[in-house]
């Protein structure tokens, strides 16, 4: 048994099933759902659950009984965060053993399109070599005429063939001198340009119908982790990037989840980075406490991409009081623990401290 306050000041005692093994936010779940109490307490019978055979008297929901006399009103403990807020950005990189391998690829794939020239794949190669060498990245520098590439094919080719200059823009930005504050107009233009292929591609258009979204994505997430122009660049168009990331936050592809994830991880690193008053960025936050609650409906979300959801979900609300207002109004506290319950440790961590 399980007991209960009641309204009238006494305390009701509440059978409470479990079978060995079961998930115990389901049968926390179905406690709640069978003696129709308040959501709020999910955490807290799951939490009893878990703890019951060290138990000598079964809990009073909603009191703190540890001291062992009359029931008091829970006061909540003094966290130490390990995992909140989000430290930095997370981005998409070049592999150092299969970088090289990965953008010869890529060049080979931009080869077989009726769409390129010898032209357009010389100046690709070459930046292509620059990008590979990413133990010179200190020492190297890219050119305006190799970077005048991507924006050109990325407005010109059909989006059938697009995807590979997304992905060039992608490796791009987390070169130093590609992504300097002076090209912070730069990519603007290409953030611009991977939205209107995002928005307008179709499934029609094969291999490109998950590329090209996938890769928009990352290529967001990598412009954090680039130079002050990428950043720049990117921060200024986070409503756009966000109503992105909210569109394809149910997608069915694990890819495009785990990119959606990342971008929600360094949107919410940013805004609580730059908290102060009048940044620009009104409303964002909540919008970020939204998509997450879908994505936390959603159950399909990977083990990774489920632990960037609820890193970004916490450190947008240590960032503004607004965020944890809508994270209340969603009851987000009582479904982070079960989100997280079947991805290990780590994601077991985060709700916690969320």
């Amino acid at each position: 048994p399980i007991e209960m306050d009641t309204t009238d000041g006494g305390v009701a005692k509440l059978q409470l099933g479990y079978n060995n093994g079961e998930n115990p936010f389901v049968a926390a779940q179905r406690f709640i759902d069978s003696h129709m109490l308040p959501q709020h307490h999910l955490s807290e019978i799951a939490d009893y659950i878990r703890q019951r055979v060290g138990n000598s008297a079964p809990p009073t929901i909603g009191m703190d009984t540890a001291a062992g006399g009359g029931a008091t009103p829970a006061s909540a403990p003094a966290l130490l965060l390990d995992h909140l807020p989000a430290k930095g950005y997370k981005s998409f990189e070049l592999s150092a053993k299969t970088g090289t391998t990965a953008l010869q690829k890529m060049v080979n794939k931009m080869s077989e399109f009726d769409s390129a020239n010898e032209s357009i794949m010389s100046t690709v190669q070459s930046l292509v070599e620059t990008l590979g060498a990413t133990n010179r990245y200190h020492a190297s520098n890219i050119s305006n005429e190799e970077l005048s590439i991507i924006p050109k094919m990325l407005s010109s080719w059909p989006s059938a063939q697009a995807f590979p200059a997304l992905d060039l823009a992608r490796m791009s930005v987390l070169h130093p001198d590609a992504s300097s504050r002076q090209r912070t107009n730069y990519w603007n233009e290409v953030i611009q340009l991977a939205l209107q292929q995002c928005n307008q591609v179709t499934d029609a258009d094969g291999t490109a119908t998950i590329a090209i979204p996938m890769l928009t994505l990352r290529l967001f997430a990598n412009c954090f982790k680039g130079g002050p122009g990428s950043l720049d660049a990117v921060s200024g168009n986070l409503e756009s990037v966000l109503t992105c990331a909210e569109s394809l936050a149910q997608s069915k592809n694990k890819n495009i989840r785990l990119s959606v994830s990342t971008v929600l991880l360094n949107v919410s690193s940013f805004l609580q980075q730059n908290n102060q008053a009048g940044g620009g960025y009104a409303g964002l936050h909540q919008r970020v406490v939204s998509i997450v609650s879908v994505i936390l409906q959603s159950n399909s979300y990977e083990t990774e991409a489920m632990v960037r959801t609820l890193v970004a979900l916490g450190t947008i609300v240590l960032a503004n009081n607004e965020a944890k207002d809508a994270a209340k109004s969603l009851y987000l506290a009582s479904k982070v623990e079960p989100a997280a319950y079947p991805h290990g440790d780590k994601a077991k961590a985060v709700a916690k401290e969320i």
